[in-house]
């Protein structure tokens, strides 16, 4: 009896293992990479408002011949100018990180 629990709850418990650890090292890379991207910055001009999505807002900021949607919310640091200045075709330059063609805003000046 012992030799049969040994042979099914060996392979059992490393499997479960195995999967534990897969399970655990895949949110931690990718943490890490998230926590490593770089900020830049962008200049253009706001091309259309958004609608509020809960607490954040979002435009859509048109640099040369790309499109990008800016998110901002109450953690933006605001360089210059206030939420009363994004306004369509206003000059905005954006500080913060992209992702495929979203900017998620850090510093705003507008």
């Amino acid at each position: 009896m012992k030799r049969i629990l040994a042979t099914l709850a060996l392979p059992t418990a490393l499997a479960l293992g195995m999967l534990g650890f897969g399970v655990v090292a895949g949110p931690a890379g990718a943490a890490q990479t998230h926590a490593t991207m770089k900020a830049h910055t962008w200049h253009g001009k706001v091309g259309k408002l958004n609608e509020t999505m809960g607490t954040t807002e979002s435009f859509n900021l048109v640099v040369g011949a790309k499109t990008y949607v800016v998110h901002y919310d109450a953690m933006t640091h605001w360089v210059m100018g206030s939420k009363k200045n994004i306004k369509v075709g206003a000059l905005v330059t954006v500080t913060g990180t992209l992702t495929h063609s979203t900017i998620a805003a850090a510093k705003l000046s507008a």
